[in-house]
């Protein structure tokens, strides 16, 4: 049998490779649901088609650069620029309404409930409604830890203005509360309980009285609106100090805050994921996974609606990525890499062991 010329057989190898091709692109493009074929999109497309860095894409095609300073001033909000939309049905409904109540009894609230389930966006959003009603956006707030010092709150002298001119006013950089409290604004002590005695025994003063004693300057009167919101996480938490009583007798108003039902963690998730819908089966199986933390018996800090929100929007990343994918491999695969840092496990517990466990039981 006579050999094929060489030339011959390269074109036959060239049919057969572009065959192959062409046999896995369709392969790859799997049709949906509605047995349309949907394209694979590669990571490059998928980060150039999200919606969080479009701004980002547009400035590289305007080639437009800005200094520190101009990206500085284009940046700064004030509060009344920045819009929130929360979603306000069950316990946070309830929450804002006795926080509208305390402000106009001239009381101190005090939110109680585990991390992340809102406590801070409630009160920022309280602020700003307040602002709309009183034409004043002041917010002030500050998120206390064991190093947090009552300088933190009441501020500092610039130490070489303070050379020049002395201990006056113009050295002084004012902290937080005195801001809120020259201004008549709200001020947020966010996680309170986690201050050390020494500097929550410096908020008595402003909270009794409404004054706070400033070093050098002399003591200071509140203005007419000051409102001071208290926030903390349930005292067995890792991290917490015990309020002291005199501070406890200060907060005239306590309002607890759990985990949301069903219905409003769902639609909270589904609020903060605007970008990536995916189905109400699998928002369904996220809440399931997320809840099934809060009751696991080897789970002492269970997962926040934060993971929630980040399940939601990367399994909708995975599916408009490869919609032929099935959604619940997806989130079978992103739990593990959510839920990985999100919860801490009883002593002795492997947390791997705990996540398939949650895995198994929840989507099989």
């Amino acid at each position: 049998m006579a050999k094929k010329p060489a030339i011959i057989e390269s074109e036959i190898n060239k049919s057969k490779e572009t065959k192959e091709t062409i046999s896995s692109k369709i392969s790859d493009n799997k049709p949906n649901k509605n047995g349309v074929e949907k394209e694979k999109l590669d990571n490059l497309t998928v980060l150039k088609k999200s919606p969080y860095l479009k701004n980002s894409i547009k400035n590289q095609t305007n080639k437009t650069k800005y200094s520190l300073k101009e990206l500085f001033e284009k940046n700064l909000l004030s509060q009344n620029e920045e819009k929130m939309q929360i979603v306000l049905s069950g316990q946070y409904e309830e929450a804002l309404e006795l926080i509208y109540e305390a402000d106009a009894s001239n009381l101190y609230p005090i939110l109680v409930g585990p991390p992340g389930i809102g406590k801070t966006t409630l009160c920022r959003y309280y602020a700003q409604s307040r602002a709309e009603i009183t034409g004043n956006d002041s917010f002030e707030w500050i998120t206390f830890d064991e190093s947090t010092k009552p300088a933190h709150l009441v501020g500092s002298f610039n130490p070489a203005t303070t050379i020049q001119k002395g201990f006056s006013f113009e050295a002084f950089n004012p902290g937080p509360l005195v801001k809120s409290m020259l201004n008549g604004g709200v001020f947020l002590a966010n996680e309170i309980n986690r201050a050390t005695e020494y500097t929550q025994n410096s908020l008595l003063e402003p909270l009794e009285e409404k004054m706070l004693s400033i070093p050098h300057l002399g003591r200071i009167k509140a203005s007419s609106g000051f409102f001071f919101i208290g926030a903390m996480n349930p005292s067995e938490l890792v991290g917490t100090h015990r309020l002291g009583e005199a501070l406890k007798d200060r907060f005239n108003v306590w309002i607890e805050l759990d985990y949301p039902d069903k219905k409003t963690e769902m639609k909270i998730i589904e609020h903060n994921n605007p970008y990536y819908k995916i189905d109400e089966s699998i928002l369904e199986k996220i809440y399931l996974i997320i809840n099934r933390t809060r009751t696991h018996h080897q789970i002492q800090t269970p997962a926040s609606l934060r993971s929630g929100i980040a399940l939601a929007r990367l399994s909708g990343v995975a599916q408009s990525k490869d919609g032929g994918q099935d959604p619940s491999k997806i989130l079978k695969d992103l739990s593990r890499n959510v839920l990985y840092g999100a919860i801490q496990t009883k002593p002795g517990v492997k947390v791997n062991d705990v996540i398939n466990n949650i895995i198994s039981q929840v989507l099989g």
